[in-house]
């Protein structure tokens, strides 16, 4: 039998030597050649690692990164000049002038115009049922149209039977024949007499303002306090000059016959001027105006004023009180005026959010 001999090469490790020649056959192997690469070669791996570490490590650190935009070229760009703040507006204080004085007492002013003690001896037992019902113009009055020489009816409301009466002395009264006219401004003033049905009583109220312009009282009678029963509201002026107007507001409960005066102390008006001080922001309830105050110049220091002119009206069954506003708190910068309802709120009648805001100073709006 012919057996193939295998050829010997370093890799056969023929198991029939001696157990130390196959092991140092064994360690030859593992140890493969012993002659050094040349030198180049390993230059050349060298840099090949090198360059493949450069690229693992930049891939890596590309991926890691945040996905964020390069903030780095806006930091010298300045912020967006098209969306500003919203311009900061200085309060302006608002003095409420002759407005503080409304349903106090004036005796300072009307001390001398007391009915003496025979005329109120007349006043406190009037004969309602002989009294004339039907107003006269004050400005035509004949002396025919005084009553007693006392009083002049003024104003009257037919459906619900109520007068109102100016009171004069009645010594002051002109030595004239009964058609002869005695204006108002003549007789010494003394109040006011209101009569409902067959009940008159007298007010010491000063009424000099209808004297001096001879123009008669308004009156108007309607449910103001939403309790069923009609009340009397009742303007009298009390008088006017340079800049200056002044009506006042009485309301009359008709059942008790007593009077009551609105606490016109609080006005809801919010005034504001610009940062550049050429303009001036008037702001109640949902009425906003804006003025071009630039022409006053260092004459608005900070303050505007109402309650100098002031004035009554009737519309559509309600009361509004006029009130205009002075920019410059001299009486002569007259430049917005506000229309405010007279309303019934907590027992007691103040002046609501304005109505009306204009810088229309010719307006007529009722």
């Amino acid at each position: 039998m012919n057996l193939r001999i295998m050829p010997r090469t370093p890799f056969s490790t023929p198991l029939s030597r001696s157990a130390r020649e196959t092991e140092r056959r064994i360690q030859n192997i593992m140890r493969g050649p012993q002659k050094r690469p040349p030198m180049i070669f390993i230059v050349l791996v060298s840099v090949f690692c090198l360059l493949s570490g450069n690229l693992v490590s930049c891939n890596v650190a590309e991926a890691e990164a945040p996905d964020t935009p390069d903030t780095s070229a806006s930091v010298s760009v300045p912020p967006d000049a098209s969306a500003p703040g919203e311009p900061v507006w200085t309060p302006v204080e608002l003095d409420a002038g002759l407005m503080k004085y409304k349903g106090k007492t004036i005796d300072w002013y009307y001390e001398d115009s007391f009915p003496t003690e025979e005329e109120m001896a007349l006043l406190e037992h009037l004969p309602a049922d002989q009294l004339p019902r039907e107003a006269v113009e004050a400005y035509y009055a004949a002396r025919r149209d005084y009553w007693r020489d006392t009083l002049l009816p003024v104003a009257y409301d037919e459906k619900e039977d109520v007068t109102v009466y100016l009171v004069v002395k009645p010594d002051s009264m002109p030595n004239a024949e009964p058609l002869v006219n005695i204006p108002v401004w003549e007789p010494e003033r003394r109040g006011i007499v209101l009569r409902h049905g067959d009940r008159a009583e007298y007010f010491h109220l000063c009424w000099d303002g209808n004297a001096k312009y001879g123009g008669n009282p308004s009156l108007l009678v309607d449910d103001f306090d939403s309790d069923g029963q009609p009340e009397a509201a009742v303007v009298l002026c009390l008088g006017g000059g340079t800049g200056a107007y002044e009506e006042d507001l009485y309301i009359f409960d008709l059942d008790t016959m007593t009077c009551t005066v609105p606490d016109f102390t609080q006005v809801p008006l919010e005034i504001s001027a610009s940062p550049d001080g050429k303009t001036a922001r008037l702001v109640s309830g949902e009425q906003e105006l804006e003025v071009d105050i630039s022409d006053l110049g260092d004459r608005f220091d900070g303050k505007m004023e109402v309650g100098n002119i002031v004035c009554f009206h009737q519309k559509d069954g309600r009361l509004f009180c006029e009130l205009d506003v002075d920019f410059t708190c001299m009486t002569l910068e007259y430049m917005a005026l506000a229309y405010f309802p007279v309303i019934y709120e907590n027992n007691s009648y103040k002046l609501g959010p304005a109505e009306l805001l204009t810088d229309d100073m010719f307006l007529e709006w009722p």
